[in-house]
This record gives structure tokens, C-alpha cells and sequence, in this order.
């Protein structure tokens, strides 16, 4: 009992390490996948539509009782071993054409079995026969359809049931179809009839299976994965399973939601490893001071055993096994106790399963101490039965040890660094497509400080030598305690590597803090653009649309985005397209990379059409018109200065003198529209005889109405003829390129503002390029870029303007910017129908009410981000509180180092504080000494892990920061910062409690000076 009382404070404190190295990975690890898991909820959340949801198509067969049993059957088995739950719905999906008598189209024809709970009945009812039909009310008011009429498809008379609209358009089994909640853009409907209904058509329909989670809490940060893995094998698995499977067709935008999330937060998990790596460093270096003060207390019993007859490696693993045993006990206590926590406070609303790779920073924590144990006895023992003081004093080897050692981390730290900044990430990607932690880049932190570290050990006696050379008149206290280092170096080289390793991982944890926090913040506004951003590249926004989401509560402005694929060559990227005035007015500067006002002046282009003036209630077009057997109808498209395009139609003209008719219209003033210019005039003309004349066009005059006064706007464009028909060629301009002779009938003519004012109509956009692109096309302001864009003809040769480091909108770091005036030019020229945008950009105070309010506004497979948003900043944030959690328990390990480096220091130096005693030195003199030596190494190791740090974060932040937030390829670089406030906190923390210690180890040899005499300084 007496030895275990002796060594009792070195084993609890290895036991200590221990259980805080376990307790930290694991709980590291859990902290990170609950982050995670609900990052991933909270994404699922908000989306809607096919984005929740699977779906397989199958032909119909025979028996479709029976092929419904199997893919219900292929579907359990596939998602067999995940730990999600899924609903199933079977319809029966196929176009068709209707008819009405009057009308006849496109249109879509479904089997919905459960349509009562799915939908609300305006009037009428679901059908129950093979001859009744259920139509959406909208399609029925656009059609006139009451309860009752008839209407065909393909020729079937069906009975109309009742007109219904969708309970939740957003429901994901809806798979997103905007005419369930429209009644069609382009096929009307959808016209719901029984399945027996299917035998009257000429056709077979498809049978769709929508698969939809149950629940998204059942989803965790590990089995979305899972999700995604086992729908990806159906094109294999079902070989054999379902009838007609050579028809199937699936689509996985669940999936595809959910690889995008995990490839958004994979760098999240590369985080984990570093800090687990420092820690596990600072635990072994921990250990090393902890094992050598348990040897050392067992020298007595080393010689009584030695003398029994007991071989050294029977000696030595006595300690080993002691060690082991007590390592692995604390191991256990400290898996146990978080287990446990976690066990009983469910996190994330689900027990967390915690990953296999969280114990392998223990494990090798565990095997370490009993490797360094094992060693450390050998050794001594060989010492102490050859009378020698083991480890006193410095050999050769030792000497020449620590500057090999350090040269070989070094080497290995800046293998590992280099290859970090040469590819940037920690993440490599797989054959696959996927991404893996690179395990010699994620070590890169870690080596290097530790390669630091080591270094400013090697130079430790140098900087001995040096304290000595300067303090050797400074009196005996000063001379004895450089002499005390010079002679014992080895005994302090724990508490400086530890040290200084708490002092470093402090540093780069605060480096990163700031750093990450900057990116994120910057990566967020350059992805989103505004406050917020509504996406919906599958079913583009019109004015309309625009004007809905405008009126949504806490909305300050709303303007147009138009994001095109970028295609030069092997280089793929984005087009954004936004006008001056919408950069001006709602484009964020994305933490400084961005200035919006600098864009707006390098993309701005000439206006050609006629500006309308502010506050302009009305229009009023005079035209020449002669020969024309019945006045054109006129109608005018006029663009704001956001960019949203709308038309107006013209009242019948009044007949002038001379031929000349005077067109009027009122102007709707809009909020959230600002004045704008007339780019477009249409025409559309009557039946036409070409007997006598050939009828002829031109524009006089044009005057906007401000205030009930009229104010003349000029019209002295070039305008372009168009029939925008393959069947059709336009009449030729006159001279002045504002009217036309027409030499054979038309339906219809568009004169658009020419370009470049001229009958040419050549229009070479301004662009701004982002850096990686015209780094990648080696790009310089005043060169000529052809693009491929949307309603182009070939290519457009735009001139580049201006190189900026990052284009916000851009789904690429590959990325241009231009006016979408350019964009609705193009548009004008080759379209009937209005142009629309892909994109939303919104300013508003309240981002997460404003998500939730334009949900029901925007189609359902909308995106809607948001510049600030709590949910992801949460879970990508996980790895800066995991960086700071590593510094916090390097600084615990720190404090069990100097704690017991200064028991050690009283044990080893007993004989030397009672000959001092002897000879006369009191014992504040000889407590001075000891603070002395030890305040130089403790100082000596802040200095070296601070410089260390700082140079860690230098070279390998950014990189780690890039990886840990949310699509890091927007910033092309990272500007490094620290947290001043964390940093002072951590490091005034270390400080106090080693000053702390200093004063109890001062109060302790003041204790012994005072009654210990020579021949009492052994054990």
C-alpha cells in the first residue's frame, strides 16, 4: 500500500489523460455528427417538392396488382438496412389531349388514388365511374368546366366530378408539379380519372411510385448517406424483381438533396482529425512527464527487486502493465461517463451512435503510455542497478536524439504542409466523385506545430547557454539556476513541449475561429448575393411571379437574376446577369471581395430603347399607317430598370390626319419597379389585300403623361424587325430604321430598340470575370470573350472590363458578370413570350420570416437561401468549437505536465536543496532559484508555441478554413484573422494557473530549505 500511496498522484494523473483524451474524441465526435444531423433536418426542412422525394416508372402491365407488390416489395428491400422510413404512392401518369368543343391541347391525365385527402374539392367531388373526370380548378376556369360538362381526352367523352385544388402544393408526392398547382403552363390539367378509366384510351399510362420519408427525423448526419447509396442501386437490384423493368426510369432528387448537403459539411469532419491529432500529441508528451515521475519513485523498489534476483524486463513490465492498466481503466471512465451523458440526454431528438474512428486517438493515447512506460522502466532500471542516475544529466545519444528527432518531424511537417497547400483541402476527391480526408494532409496542423515545437527544443540549450553567457554576473540564484538547466535539460523538456504545444494549439484554434468566421460570412453573401436568394432554374420567375413575392410582408426589394451555364472549352462555370441598377440597389459586397456600385459601371451599357420617364402614368404612340385594310393592333414591352420585362397592350387608335393613328396605354405603377425603357413594339395585323398599295409602317412620336402634362420621349432608335416564326421573313427597314413596307401578309411583327442603332443591331456586352476564370482562359481587361448564351444565335462576343475576386450569384469560382439588359435584348429578338429569370435577389431585415412567407409564392421546387442563416452556421461552425475544445485540453494536459514537472523538480533536487541549506542559502533565496529555472522554460515555451501557432495558421488555415465552410471554392483566397478575445482567454488562463503552480512549487521548497539536511536528500 505504502508504494501505491507513492505513486498514487503519478497514476491518477495518467489515469486522468487518459479518460480526457477518450472523453474528448468521443465527444467530439458525437458533437460533430449531432451539428450535423441537424444541419441536415433543418436543410430537409426547407425544402419542398421532388427535392423530398424518389421516384421509380414502370409500363403499366396486366396484372398492375401484382407489379405494384413487387416495387412496394423491391422498395423495402432496397431501403432494408437504412433507419429510414418511407411512404409509398402509386399513380398513373400520361399526357393526352383534351377537348372541349372550342378548345383543344395538351394535356395531363392522371390516376390519383388518395386525391380526397390530397386535395380540396372547390366543387363536386372525386370520380367514381370510368366516364367521370375531376379537373384542377384552374385548368376548369380557364376552360369554363363546370360540374357536369363534358370534356374529352383523346377522344373519350368524360363527365366533369368536380374542379380541386391541391391541400399542399409543396407536398413532396406532388413531385413538384407546378400544374397542380397552376393548371398548366404548357399541358393543361391535371385531369384526374379512375384506373379502370385507362381501358377507353388508345394508350397505356406509366405507373409512378413516389417514395417519401416518413419522417425527417428519422434522417441522422450518417444515414442520409445511406439513403442516397441504396437508391443508387436500383437499376441493378430490381433486374428480376418487378415486372416490366426494362421501362424503368428513376429519378433521385432526394438523393441528389442529400449528397449535396453532405458534400457542403464534408469538410466539417476533416476538422475532427486535426484537433484529435493535437490532442493525442499533447497526451503523449503528458505521459512521458507522468511516466518518468512513476520511475522515478520507483527506484528504491527497482534495487530491492533487482537484488531478489528479478530480471530487468520482469522489472521493467511491472510498470508497463501498471500503466496499462491504469490507461486503459481511465479510458474506460471516460467513454463511460460521455456514453452515458449521451445516453441519457438524447441529442438531436435520436441517441447518437457514435463512429468507430472516435477511438482511434485513445487507442493510440493507450498504446503510447504503455510503450513509453515499457521504455521508460527498461531504462531506468538499467541505470539504477549500474549506479548511475538514470537520466541525469545529458549523454551523447540524448544530445544528438532530440535535433534528429526534430529534423525527421520537420521533414514529414512539411511533406504534409506542402501537400496541403498544393491542393488546398484536406478533402481529396474519389473515383467516384466523391471526397475523402487525405490522412497525411489532415495532419498537417498538428505535424507542424509539433515540428515547431521540437525545433525550439533542439535550440534549448543554445538558449541556455546563451541566459548563462548574459546572466553570469547576476548574482549566485541566477548562475545556479542556468547551471540547474544546462545540466538537467532533459528533465524540462516535458513541461516546454506541452507547453508550448497548449500555447500553439491555442493560437491556431483562434486563427481559425476568425478566419472561418470571415469566409463564411463572405462565402454565404457571395453564394446567395443579397439577403436572400430564390432559385429556380427548372421553372424560371416571371415579372409576375416577381411582383407576388414582392408583396410578401417585410420585403424591401425584390429584382432579377438570370444564372446561365458558362461553357468556353473544357472550362465550365456561370453567367450571372443582373442590371446596374440591381447591383446597386440590392447586391451585398461579400465582406469586402465584392463592390457592387464598381460592377454596376463596368457592365453598364447604353440603353438604345426610349426611356420612359418617372412617374410616367400613361403612353401615348403616334404611327403612320397607310394602306392597311384594318388598323394593327399594338402592344409594347417595357423593362424596368431591375430588369423585369412586362407588356402592355395598346387601346384601339384614334384616327389623326395624314394617315396617323394615336395609340394610348396606361402604366400600372408597380412597387418595387422603378422607371425603365421601351424595348419592344408588337404588331399584329389583320388580313391584308396587296391589290393595289403595299401597306406601310412608321413610328412618329411618343409621349408619357407625368403629372397631366405630356412630355415628348425620343424615338430616334433603330428598330429590328422580327417575325419570330421559321416560316417567316420580316419586310425590310425603311431608311431611317423606324417603319417598314410590307410586301406580303403577316400575322404578326416585333420592332425591337436596335442595339448599336443601326440596322446591324451588333451588341457586345461588358462583363466582369472572376479572377480563377480569367486566370484559367489567361484573360486581361479589353479582351474579347465569346459566349454561349440562352436565345443567341452562335455566339455573343462580349469585351471583359474588369477581373474581380469572386462574382456573387455564381454557383462556380469559374464566373462572369453581365447586364441582363443584354440577356432580355437577346430574349426580345427571338421570343414571344416574356422573358423570365432564374433568380430572386431580395433585401430584407427579416430573412428567415421572409423564407417561410414566399414558400407559397415561388413554384415548389424553388431554393430559397439566405445570406444569414443560423441553421448552417451552426453546424459548420462544430469545427471551430472542436479546435477550441483540442486548445482547452491541451491546456488541462499542460497543467498536469508543469504539475508534475515540479514534483519531479522536488524529487530529483533534494539533495541539492539541503547541501544548499548547508552552505548557508535561506530558503527564499533557494525558492527563487527553482521558480527561476522553471519560469524560464514555462516563458521560453509560451514564446516558441505562439510563434509556432502563428506560423502553423499561416501556412495551413486558410486551407482547413476553406474546407470547413460552405461551398469554399466561391473564395479564391482567405484572409487570415485571429480572435483576440478567445486567444487573450485561453492564453491569460494558461498564464495564471502555470503562475499558480509556480507559487505553490516556491511554497514547497521554501518548506524543505527550511528542515531538510544533508544525507536526508534521497529517498
Amino acid at each position: 500500500m505504502s508504494r501505491l500511496r507513492e505513486s498514487a498522484l503519478a497514476l491518477v494523473s495518467i489515469a486522468i489523460v487518459a479518460a480526457v483524451v477518450c472523453a474528448f474524441s468521443v465527444a467530439t465526435s458525437a458533437f460533430i455528427d449531432q451539428q450535423a444531423t441537424a444541419g441536415l433536418r433543418a436543410e430537409l426542412s426547407a425544402q419542398s417538392g421532388e427535392d423530398l422525394a424518389l421516384r421509380a416508372s414502370l409500363d403499366i402491365v396486366e396484372n398492375a396488382e401484382e407489379q405494384d407488390a413487387e416495387v412496394r416489395r423491391a422498395i423495402a428491400k432496397t431501403f432494408g438496412a437504412v433507419e429510414v422510413t418511407f411512404d409509398t404512392t402509386r399513380t398513373l401518369e400520361a399526357g393526352a389531349i383534351f377537348s372541349t368543343g372550342d378548345r383543344s391541347g395538351p394535356a395531363e391525365a392522371l390516376t390519383v388514388p388518395d386525391l380526397d385527402s390530397r386535395a380540396v374539392f372547390d366543387t363536386g367531388t372525386v370520380p367514381s365511374g370510368a366516364d367521370q373526370v375531376a379537373v384542377q380548378a384552374d385548368a376548369a376556369a380557364d376552360l369554363g368546366l363546370e360540374v357536369g360538362d363534358e370534356v374529352s381526352l383523346n377522344q373519350i367523352a368524360f363527365t366533369v366530378s368536380g374542379t380541386w385544388r391541391p391541400t399542399d402544393p409543396l407536398d413532396p408526392r406532388w413531385y413538384g408539379d407546378e400544374a397542380v398547382e397552376t393548371g398548366g403552363p404548357d399541358r393543361l390539367g391535371p385531369f384526374v380519372i379512375t384506373e379502370m378509366a385507362w381501358s377507353q384510351l388508345d394508350f397505356q399510362p406509366k405507373a409512378v411510385w413516389t417514395v417519401v420519408p416518413t419522417s425527417i427525423d428519422d434522417f441522422t448526419s450518417s444515414n442520409g448517406r445511406s439513403v442516397s447509396a441504396a437508391w443508387a442501386t436500383v437499376q441493378r437490384a430490381w433486374r428480376g424483381e418487378v415486372s416490366g423493368f426494362d421501362s424503368l426510369q428513376v429519378q433521385s432528387q432526394l438523393a441528389r438533396t442529400l449528397d449535396d448537403f453532405d458534400r457542403r459539411v464534408e469538410g466539417l469532419r476533416a476538422i475532427e482529425p486535426v484537433a484529435a491529432v493535437l490532442i493525442a500529441g499533447s497526451a503523449l508528451v503528458a505521459l512521458w512527464q507522468l511516466v518518468q515521475l512513476l520511475v522515478a519513485t520507483r527506484e528504491r523498489e527497482t534495487l530491492v527487486f533487482w537484488a531478489r534476483g528479478r530480471s530487468t524486463a520482469t522489472i521493467a513490465s511491472r510498470v508497463a502493465c501498471e500503466v496499462a492498466g491504469t490507461a486503459v481503466l481511465g479510458a474506460v471512465i471516460g467513454v463511460f461517463i460521455v456514453v452515458i451523458g449521451l445516453s441519457v440526454a438524447t441529442v438531436a431528438g435520436q441517441h447518437v451512435v457514435v463512429r468507430p474512428s472516435a477511438f482511434a486517438a485513445p487507442a493510440i493515447v493507450v498504446i503510447g503510455a504503455i510503450v513509453i512506460a515499457a521504455v521508460s522502466s527498461y531504462r531506468s532500471t538499467i541505470g539504477v542497478t549500474q549506479s548511475t542516475q538514470g537520466g541525469r544529466g545529458d549523454s551523447r545519444a540524448r544530445r544528438v536524439a532530440v535535433p534528429g528527432v526534430a529534423l525527421l518531424v520537420a521533414i514529414a511537417a512539411g511533406l504534409s504542409v506542402w501537400q496541403l497547400r498544393r491542393y488546398g483541402s484536406p478533402l481529396t476527391p474519389n473515383a467516384d466523385g466523391a471526397s475523402s480526408i487525405d490522412p497525411i494532409v489532415v495532419v498537417a496542423p498538428a505535424a507542424a506545430l509539433i515540428a515547431v515545437v521540437l525545433a525550439a527544443l533542439a535550440a534549448f540549450p543554445a538558449a541556455v547557454g546563451l541566459y548563462s553567457r548574459r546572466t553570469r554576473d547576476s548574482g549566485v540564484g541566477t548562475h545556479l539556476a542556468a547551471r540547474t538547466l544546462a545540466r538537467q535539460t532533459a528533465r524540462v523538456a516535458a513541461p516546454l513541449v506541452i507547453v508550448a504545444l497548449a500555447a500553439g494549439s491555442a493560437t491556431v484554434a483562434a486563427t481559425f475561429s476568425a478566419t472561418w468566421a470571415n469566409l463564411y460570412a463572405q462565402n454565404a453573401a457571395l453564394h446567395v448575393g443579397a439577403d436572400v436568394r430564390i432559385s429556380s432554374p427548372l421553372a424560371p420567375l416571371s415579372a409576375e411571379q416577381r411582383d407576388a413575392v414582392a408583396t410578401t410582408k417585410d420585403i424591401v426589394d425584390v429584382v432579377p437574376i438570370d444564372v446561365q451555364t458558362l461553357s468556353l472549352g473544357t472550362v465550365t462555370g456561370s453567367v450571372v446577369a443582373a442590371t446596374p441598377d440591381a447591383l446597386r440597389q440590392v447586391a451585398n459586397e461579400a465582406g469586402g471581395s465584392f463592390s457592387p456600385s464598381d460592377a454596376a459601371d463596368d457592365i453598364q451599357m447604353d440603353d438604345p430603347g426610349p426611356i420612359i420617364p418617372e412617374g410616367a402614368a400613361a403612353l401615348s404612340l403616334r404611327v403612320e399607317a397607310l394602306g392597311f385594310d384594318e388598323p394593327p393592333a399594338l402592344s409594347a414591352w417595357i423593362a424596368d430598370r431591375f430588369g423585369s420585362v412586362r407588356t402592355v397592350a395598346f387601346a384601339s387608335p384614334t384616327v389623326e390626319a395624314d394617315g396617323v393613328l394615336a395609340y394610348t396605354v396606361a402604366l400600372v405603377d408597380r412597387e418595387h419597379t422603378a422607371p425603365g425603357s421601351l424595348v419592344s413594339i408588337d404588331i399584329s395585323f389583320a388580313d391584308q389585300s396587296f391589290d393595289a398599295t403595299r401597306p406601310s409602317f412608321r413610328l412618329v412620336s411618343l409621349d408619357a403623361q407625368v403629372g397631366g402634362t405630356a412630355e415628348t420621349v425620343a424615338l430616334g432608335q433603330f428598330w429590328s424587325l422580327d417575325t419570330l416564326s421559321e416560316f417567316g421573313l420580316p419586310p425590310e427597314s425603311n431608311v431611317s430604321g423606324d417603319g417598314f413596307v410590307l410586301d406580303a401578309g403577316l400575322p404578326f411583327l416585333r420592332m425591337t430598340s436596335a442595339s448599336d442603332g443601326s440596322a446591324s443591331d451588333y451588341l457586345r456586352p461588358r462583363v466582369v470575370v472572376s479572377a480563377p476564370l480569367a486566370h484559367a482562359l489567361d484573360l486581361r481587361i479589353g479582351d474579347l470573350i465569346a459566349l454561349s448564351l440562352r436565345d443567341v444565335v452562335g455566339n455573343a462576343n462580349a469585351v471583359v472590363t474588369a477581373i474581380v475576386p469572386a462574382v456573387p450569384g455564381a454557383d462556380s469560382d469559374m464566373a462572369l458578370l453581365m447586364d441582363l439588359s443584354a440577356i432580355n435584348h437577346f430574349h426580345q429578338r427571338t421570343s414571344s413570350v416574356a422573358a423570365e429569370s432564374t433568380d430572386l435577389w431580395i433585401t430584407t431585415a427579416e430573412q428567415q420570416q421572409v423564407r417561410e412567407s414566399v414558400r407559397g409564392v415561388v413554384p415548389a421546387n424553388a431554393q430559397v437561401d439566405l445570406r444569414d442563416n443560423p441553421e448552417a452556421r451552426k453546424v459548420l461552425g462544430a469545427a471551430s468549437i472542436a479546435l477550441w475544445g483540442g486548445a482547452a485540453t491541451c491546456l488541462l494536459f499542460a497543467f498536469i505536465a508543469v504539475g508534475s514537472a515540479s514534483s519531479s523538480r522536488i524529487r530529483w533536487g533534494r539533495s541539492d536543496i539541503a547541501a544548499l541549506r548547508a552552505l548557508g542559502m535561506r530558503p527564499a533565496e533557494q525558492s527563487a532559484v527553482v521558480v527561476r529555472e522553471m519560469l524560464f522554460v514555462l516563458v521560453l515555451a509560451l514564446l516558441a508555441g505562439a510563434a509556432a501557432g502563428a506560423l502553423v495558421g499561416v501556412l495551413t488555415v486558410p486551407q482547413l478554413a476553406r474546407a470547413a465552410v460552405d461551398r469554399g471554392y466561391l473564395s479564391s483566397t482567405a484572409s487570415l484573422a485571429v480572435d483576440w478575445p478567445g486567444l487573450s482567454l485561453l492564453l491569460g488562463a494558461l498564464i495564471v494557473g502555470i503562475a499558480a503552480m509556480l507559487i505553490d512549487l516556491s511554497r514547497r521548497v521554501r518548506a524543505l530549505a527550511s528542515r531538510l539536511l544533508p544525507g536526508e536528500g534521497h529517498e
